[in-house]
């Protein structure tokens, strides 16, 4: 029987409010409330509202990239809270930027063992309240290159795990929760044509990064992350879309800082968690098309592998997602999509319901 993970998320333009300034009649600024409701899984019913706020500062160019700030709140029937600042911001017409999140959750996962073994055998759910702090500053060192720091923040309490469960049995680390604070070193290089549907560019972003009790953290552990994109148009307009995917862990991180195969952004199909290791390498490609209207379509399709040794990395151990979704384009200017997919793997499949792509 297939297991399904269900992601919707209906959001609903209600707003979009702009002021201009020094009698300039180009909006430099919207406002844009958003209601939600969803479903997965792990929280059943959620709802909820959010609003984004984009805009300019003061003396950088209308035609500069703007700065966006998003502000969240959400309740489940689960008695789940996810709270969530989001926020992107670009100074000095683009020569530095400053992103990340603040947010406070209570929230429900899932967990499956450690490893390559089936995750369909072991799982189990265990609940978990945590602020988090993400901050990235960074400078332009060289056209579309960026380089700079990154600090992250987790303080997880883990409040409810299954008795006589894995981590109710087994020496896990971290099954007590624990502190995590970490400092490293992050670059962008970004020559894409649009930020959220890019029809030509490259995009890649390199992480260095070091959990450690220096800083603070209950934990020892550093982290190798590459997240790079290539976008190509055809004649046709149509659109091949490639990511490639790493992240490489060593020391001794806590089990909910292991790498994660599934959900809506890589390996579509595959409940995110189901599958964790020290060690994950991914490659996804995605054709993307449009139909008539505002109305769009996919097909994509993913190979991924997770282990604790890159050393111990087999052909059977990589784990196969195919799919195919539709897309509904909610902002023509930005060209921001609602996008519903179907994915597909081993023995599983999940049906995603959000806005804008997966890479």
């Amino acid at each position: 029987m297939l297991k399904k993970t269900i992601y919707i998320f209906f959001m609903l333009l209600m707003v979009n409010k702009a002021w201009a300034s020094d009698g300039d009649t180009t909006k430099r600024s919207t406002f844009i409330p958003l209601p939600i409701v969803f479903f997965t899984p792990e929280t059943e019913w959620g709802f909820g509202a959010a609003g984004i706020y984009s805009f300019h500062f003061k003396n950088d160019s209308i035609n500069s990239r703007p700065s966006q700030i998003q502000l969240g709140f959400a309740y489940t029937l689960r008695d789940q809270i996810l709270s969530y600042l989001p926020f992107q911001l670009f100074l000095k017409n683009g020569k530095y930027k400053v992103y990340g999140e603040l947010g406070y959750y209570r929230y429900i996962y899932e967990f499956s063992g450690i490893g390559n073994d089936d995750f369909q055998k072991n799982s189990e759910l265990y609940s978990v309240n945590f602020p988090r702090v993400r901050l990235n500053g960074l400078m332009q060192v060289r056209p579309n290159l960026f380089a700079g720091l990154r600090y992250w923040m987790d303080d997880y309490d883990i409040t409810k795990i299954e008795a006589e469960g894995l981590l109710d049995r087994e020496n896990i680390t971290g099954s007590e929760g624990g502190f995590l604070s970490g400092l490293g070193f992050v670059s962008n290089y970004d020559t894409r044509d649009k930020i959220f549907y890019p029809s030509e560019g490259l995009y890649a972003e390199t992480v260095l990064f070091f959990n450690n009790e220096i800083f603070g953290s209950d934990f020892n552990y550093s982290k190798f992350i590459f997240d790079g994109s290539a976008y190509f148009e055809n004649n046709w307009r149509h659109i091949l879309a490639l990511n490639f995917y790493a992240e490489l862990t060593a020391g001794d991180p806590p089990f909910n800082q292991l790498s994660l195969l599934g959900g809506p952004k890589r390996m579509r199909g595959y409940f995110e968690g189901a599958l964790r290791d020290k060690q994950y390498l991914t490659f996804q490609a995605e054709y993307r098309m449009h139909l008539f209207w505002r109305i769009g379509a996919v097909v994509f399709a993913g190979y991924g592998v997770i282990e604790s040794d890159l050393a111990d990395i087999e052909r059977k151990d990589f784990n196969y997602s195919v799919g195919a979704g539709l897309r509904f384009l909610l902002d023509e200017k930005q060209k921001v999509n609602l996008r519903l997919d179907a994915g597909f793997g081993k023995n599983t499949s999940g049906i995603y319901v959000t806005v804008s792509e997966a890479f």
